[in-house]
Order: structure tokens, then sequence, then C-alpha cells
């Protein structure tokens, strides 16, 4: 009876396996940030949805390798090298630099979309509520996004992103990284402000307010790196670091709900009045 198992076993194995080793490399930034946040919180820590979104970190990771797989293994062989031309191993290292910087910009732009598009159109919007679901912003957030939202982003981002630039992962191997680890630093719980920087690259600050529930920062501060984005398109709204947001979806009783994480998720009830 268990050999039925065994094609499913050996195809989820190296996923949950890759998907521990991408939280091992994450703690060395997600442990200091957690401290950090326990000492001195932007707003009091909310434990069982931190500990909900560490347990469900690996299950994510490897959920969302195993629904893109067949898509990759379609797709990647039909990809162009890049429209630039060129292999990315042969790069001199500020060519890397310079290209790694276009590539966050262009990523950028494409993610700024399609995240204005989770916020705006219903269907998508019901896999990205999970994210926005958590009581209280912290770093340990950045895991928490339902396992097939890594789709959208293939096809809206990473596609035309490669289509572009190739990977540069070979150039520059630290570039995932630094993505992941930024994106533990965006969520960070904290009252820390970037100061003049604020203006250039999106801050913990910045980004909580993405998370707040003031009607006035509804759908706004959509970029994950550069600020210019939501400058440009009229979505910024600039934190006030002295009074940090109180973040969640007011009309999601049950955060953890795991019916959020259905292939196609069911949206909690609000609250009865």
């Amino acid at each position: 009876m268990f050999e039925l198992f065994d094609p499913l076993y050996q195809f989820a194995r190296p996923h949950f396996i890759n998907s521990l080793y991408a939280l091992k490399l994450s703690l060395w930034l997600l442990v200091p940030l957690l401290i950090l946040e326990t000492l001195a919180p932007a707003r009091k820590l909310h434990w069982p949805t931190v500990v909900f979104n560490i347990v469900y970190a690996p299950f994510f990771m490897a959920f969302a390798g195993m629904a893109l797989t067949p898509i990759t293994i379609y797709i990647y062989p039909h990809m162009p090298l890049n429209v630039f031309g060129g292999n990315p191993v042969a790069w001199p290292w500020w060519t890397a630099a310079l290209v790694a910087l276009a590539y966050l910009v262009a990523f950028d732009f494409c993610y700024y979309w399609l995240h204005r598009a989770q916020h705006t159109w219903g269907f998508i919007w019901r896999f990205h509520h999970f994210h926005h679901a958590d009581v209280n912003v912290s770093s340990s957030t950045s895991f928490r996004h339902h396992w097939l939202e890594e789709s959208f982003r293939y096809f809206v981002v990473v596609v035309p992103t490669f289509f572009l630039f190739a990977n540069p992962s070979p150039a520059v191997p630290w570039l995932g990284l630094f993505m992941g680890g930024y994106g533990l630093f965006i969520h960070w719980n904290t009252r820390l402000s970037l100061g003049p920087l604020s203006g250039v690259v999106v801050g913990p600050q910045y980004h909580r307010l993405h998370h707040s529930i003031e009607p006035a920062h509804i759908n706004k501060n959509f970029a994950i790196f550069f600020p210019f984005w939501d400058r440009v398109f009229g979505t910024q709204c600039l934190p006030d670091p002295v009074n940090p947001m109180q973040t969640g979806i007011q009309a999601v009783p049950s955060p953890n709900n795991l019916l959020q994480l259905l292939p196609v998720p069911v949206l909690p009830k609000p609250p009865a009045r």
C-alpha cells in the first residue's frame, strides 16, 4: 500500500530538504531580529502567530517548490539566455554588481504591479490576504504567504526579469540570500527609521504602513525595494516612526485558520457585530 505513495515521497523529499536548508540559512538574521523585536518592539509581538509563521515556513517553501516544478520544467528551456546576451558566469565583478542592481530595479517594478493587483483583484487577494492577516507584522511574517502565490510571482516577476537579465545567481550568488534577508528586514517589528534613506530604499516602517489597518493607509506602499515606484505611480505614503501602526485585517477573527491555505482559499467570515 505504501508503495503507491513512494513516487509522491520521492518528489516531495528534496523540496522539504531544500526548504529546511533555506530556513536554516535565514536563521542568521531571523534570530537576531526576533530578539530585538522581543526587547524593543514597535508593537508587542503576538507569539502564537510568530510560532505559526516559523513552523509554516518550510511547508510554504516546499509546497511552493512542488507547485512550481512542472511549470519551470516546461517554461525554462524555452526562455532565452537574456535579451542583452552574454554569459553571467563570465561577467567581471563590476558588471555583475550593475546587473544585480538593474535586476533588483526591474524585479521591484514587476513586483509592484503584481502586488498592486493582489490588492485590487478579488481572486488574487483571496491568496494574498493570508499574508496580511498577521495580527502584528514581524520578521517572521516574511514566510507567511500562500504557497500558490509563488506561481503568480513566477509568471509576472521571475519570467520577465530572467528574460531581461537571465538568472544572475551564477555571477552574483549572494543575490538570492540578500533578497530573502531583505524580506525579513522590511517586516521587522521595530521603531527603527532609515532617516534620509527612507526615500531611497524600503525600510521596516515604510512597509509596516502597507500592512496598517488605518483606512488612509490601505493600498499604499507596494514597492519592496525602492519607494521610487510608489512615488511615480501615486501610491506612496510616508510613515510616522513615532507612532507605529497597528497591522492585520480587522475582518479576520482567526488569522491562522488553515482553511486559508487550501488550493482555493476560504476567506474567513468577518466577526459578528
